[in-house]
C-alpha cells in the first residue's frame, strides 16, 4: 500500500520585513523584554499602493466630471 502525501504547502507568504531605523538611519535594537521585535517593521504591500491609487483615480475621475 502506498503512502499518502503529508507534505503541507502554503500559498500565503510571510511579510516582508526590513530592519527599522532612527531619524539619523543607524539601526533599532530589540528590546528583549517586549514581545514583540523592534528592531524590525513590516512594510506596506503592494497591494496597498494599488489599492490608494485606485482611490486617488476614482476621485479624480467624479472631480473632473462634475
Amino acid at each position: 500500500m502506498a503512502k499518502a502525501s503529508t507534505k503541507k504547502t502554503t500559498t500565503k507568504k510571510a511579510p516582508l520585513r526590513k530592519r527599522a531605523r532612527t531619524k539619523q538611519g543607524h539601526y533599532i535594537a530589540d528590546d528583549p523584554g517586549t514581545p514583540e521585535n523592534e528592531a524590525y517593521e513590516e512594510t506596506p504591500s503592494i497591494k496597498k499602493y494599488i489599492g490608494i491609487g485606485i482611490g486617488v483615480l476614482l476621485i479624480a475621475l467624479v472631480v473632473l466630471g462634475s
